[in-house]
C-alpha cells in the first residue's frame, strides 16, 4: 500500500507534468538538484548505472545507438532518478537496436523527452526481471513526452512493453507504427496493475 508521501509525489508529478510547468519546476520543487549532464560520447548505461536517488541525467540533443539495458535502477519517493533529454533542446533520439531501452526491476524512475525509433523488437521494454511474485519487483515507473514510433519488423512488436510493472503513469506521450500486420501495440501491458495513461497520442497502428 502506498503511503501519503507517494500519493502526494505523484499527484505533483501529474500536476506539474500536465500542466507543462517544465522538469526543472519539478526538480527545484522536490529539491533534487543531483545533475549529471551526459557527454555526448558517454554511454547511456554507465552514468545511469552510477545514478543515486534524486539524479537527473539529462542527456543532449543528438543521435545515439539502441540496445541499452539498465537493471535495477533505485530511486525513492522523495528523490526519483530522472533520465531524459536537456531542457531547451530537441529531443534526443535512440536509433535501432533490438530494444531501445530495456528497464529492468526498475523503481522511483522517470523517463521523459526522449524519441526512439527504428528498434526491430521492442521500443522501451519495462520489466520485473521475471520476479513475478513480488508486487515491489519494479514501481512507480513515470514515462512523460516520449515519441516512440517505426518499432518493429511487421509483427508483434510494441512501441511501449511493460511486464510486471505496479504503480505507473504514462503521459504526453506519442506513439505510432508499432509492429504490423494486426499485431503490436503502442502501449502492452502484461501483468501491470495501477497504470494511469494521460493525454497520449496514437496513431498508425496496426492492432490496438
Amino acid at each position: 500500500r502506498r503511503g501519503p508521501r507517494q500519493e502526494d509525489l505523484r499527484a505533483a508529478w501529474l500536476r506539474t507534468h500536465l500542466a507543462q510547468e517544465g522538469l526543472d519546476a519539478v526538480l527545484g520543487a522536490h529539491g533534487l538538484a543531483r545533475d549529471h549532464v551526459l557527454a555526448r560520447n558517454e554511454p547511456l548505461g554507465r552514468a545511469a548505472q552510477e545514478a543515486l536517488p534524486g539524479t537527473a541525467i539529462r542527456v543532449h540533443a543528438g543521435t545515439y545507438a539502441g540496445g541499452t539495458y539498465l537493471a535495477d535502477l533505485a530511486g525513492t519517493a522523495g528523490a526519483p532518478i530522472w533520465i531524459g533529454g536537456a531542457p531547451g533542446e530537441a529531443r534526443p533520439v535512440v536509433e535501432g537496436g533490438s530494444e531501445g531501452l530495456h528497464l529492468s526491476r526498475a523503481k522511483y524512475l522517470v523517463l521523459h523527452d526522449l524519441e526512439v525509433r527504428n528498434a526491430s523488437a521492442n521500443g522501451i521494454n519495462a520489466d520485473d526481471g521475471g520476479d513475478v511474485a513480488d508486487p515491489l519487483a519494479s514501481h512507480h515507473l513515470t514515462f512523460l513526452r516520449l515519441s516512440i514510433h517505426d518499432i518493429g519488423a511487421g509483427g508483434n512488436q510494441d512501441c511501449l512493453k511493460l511486464s510486471g510493472i505496479n504503480d505507473y503513469t504514462v503521459a504526453l506521450s506519442e506513439f505510432a507504427r508499432c509492429g504490423g500486420g494486426t499485431s503490436g501495440s503502442g502501449v502492452d501491458h502484461v501483468g501491470c496493475h495501477q497504470g494511469l495513461l494521460a493525454r497520449n497520442l496514437f496513431h498508425e497502428l496496426s492492432a490496438n
